[in-house]
């Protein structure tokens, strides 16, 4: 091995001397830039040491856990948040460097009859998959909005708001909306959206279990333990005040397979979301976090 070594450093003769020592001296520097970037200024060394593949999330404890579960309604900011590494993507709207912004921003009012506010979002790639996923954005929440602006009887406040992030090859939308109409409980909808870029489709949850290098069974024990516990606050709560939403724990809904409301933040944690006014009147939900 020594031999070899000197026999290679004796071939090497005035200019090609040179370049291969310059050569070196530049991949050191590269080196040390990326390690002073990596060490200081890479939000996500303590996950993604060598900067590849998606930010999978720090280990938090329960109580970290919870208090992540509070603050769920507050990322809804009607903006992005992350970091993306993918470049050359092709904007459905090129004047517009965000991937994902509000494209409607609805505000009205007739004090007899309706209240509207609400911040609708666009994909913005152009793709024909995130072509279908604005499709069935503006029809589940602009055309939702329009036909509550034309109402003449009754009185309907409806509000519409949602959360964006990037986390490397993944964009994430997480819309909300809240509908109480005359006479009706709230009802609070949630629908959410995982684009893959390089690979043009939508992400299962699936998908994400195995982006965080988790497996099925660990997540569906944790959704079970969750649900579990919602189940007997809920009963306890209804006890003193009454009104409880009584959740069916042997239902199919809470299958990993069967799941269909998640979204995975910039920080790498996949929010699992059983809003029950999906399909019922009710702003009853439960927020798994892993």
């Amino acid at each position: 091995m020594k031999r070899a070594v000197r026999v290679f450093f004796d071939s090497l003769h005035g200019a090609k001397k040179y370049l291969f020592f310059i050569g070196i001296i530049l991949i050191c520097i590269v080196a040390l830039c990326l390690g002073i970037y990596a060490q200081f200024f890479y939000k996500y060394s303590d996950t993604d040491a060598l900067m590849i593949g998606i930010n999978i999330g720090s280990q938090k404890n329960a109580e970290e856990i919870d208090a992540l579960k509070s603050n769920f309604n507050s990322l809804f900011t009607n903006s992005i948040v992350g970091e993306n590494v993918n470049d050359g993507i092709e904007r459905l709207r090129p004047e517009n460097d965000d991937l994902v912004f509000t494209t409607y921003d609805l505000v009205n009012e007739d004090e007899n009859y309706f209240s509207v506010n609400a911040q609708i979002p666009l994909l913005n790639v152009n793709t024909k998959k995130a072509k279908e996923i604005n499709a069935d954005i503006k029809s589940e929440f602009y055309d939702t909005a329009n036909s509550i602006m034309r109402r003449t009887e009754g009185t309907t406040v409806y509000t519409v708001s949602y959360a964006a992030f990037v986390n490397k090859d993944v964009i994430s939308i997480a819309i909300k909306s809240s509908l109480k109409e005359e006479g009706k409980s709230e009802k609070l909808i949630v629908r959410t959206y995982n684009y893959c870029i390089s690979e043009e489709r939508l992400l299962s949850l699936t998908d994400l279990i195995n982006l965080k290098e988790t497996t099925v069974d660990k997540v569906q024990n944790t959704i079970n333990d969750d649900i579990k516990k919602a189940y007997n606050n809920a009963r306890i709560i209804a006890e003193e005040f009454g009104n409880l939403y009584e959740r069916d724990l042997s239902s199919e809904m809470y299958k990993v397979e069967s799941t269909t409301t998640f979204f995975l933040t910039d920080e790498g944690y996949v929010y699992v979301v059983y809003a029950y006014g999906n399909n019922d009147y009710t702003n009853e939900m439960d927020v798994v976090i892993f």
